[in-house]
């Protein structure tokens, strides 16, 4: 009799437990406006070592918005978007695109200059041979795009190929935000 009871408990908390979590995964969630706007980070100090060797610091393009994007020749994904890259920065020159080589994870330099050759990439090229910017930007997976507002703070991070309508559209909503402030 005892163990009849004991099994019943066992059940009937085992059917509880699944009706909760049926629950919790079919909820909607109600939308919410934020209360506040989450606080930016400041983006970190940086020196670009451009492909053609002159240097680009953080200080050198403040007041203006400045989008980096991380990527190197090997990679399926980065490939996959230089083309949106590329029409982003023709469609928008007065917006500074660096695409920043992690130059350090690449087998050498040569293959940076043929991926630039093939893929005729015009916009600016950095070479982070050091692999500080990676480490300092927490790189962990590419491509990987940081937009940085004309501050210094990081706006938005894209994680995996971007578009340059993602990019407008983040660019339009940080330019605003700028205007109105």
């Amino acid at each position: 009799m005892m163990v009849q009871k004991m099994r019943l408990a066992g059940w009937t908390f085992a059917v509880l437990c699944c009706a909760s979590i049926f629950f919790l995964i079919s909820a909607e969630p109600v939308p919410s406006e934020p209360v506040m706007k989450p606080e930016l980070q400041d983006a970190p100090e940086f020196t670009l070592i451009m492909q053609d060797g002159s240097e680009l610091s953080k200080k050198d393009v403040q007041g203006e918005p400045l989008i980096l994007n991380f990527w190197t020749s090997w990679c399926p994904p980065c490939i996959e978007e230089m083309p949106e890259l590329k029409t982003f920065s023709s469609e928008h020159p007065d917006i500074k695109l660096i695409g920043v080589n992690l130059t350090k994870e690449e087998f050498n330099l040569k293959n940076v200059s043929d991926f630039i050759k093939k893929h005729e990439i015009t916009f600016p090229i950095a070479l982070d041979e050091s692999g500080s910017m990676q480490q300092d930007f927490r790189v962990f997976t590419i491509p990987i795009t940081v937009i940085i507002t004309p501050d210094g703070k990081i706006y938005e991070t894209f994680f995996g190929p971007v578009t340059a309508i993602q990019l407008e559209k983040s660019m339009e909503a940080l330019l605003s935000e700028t205007n109105a402030s």
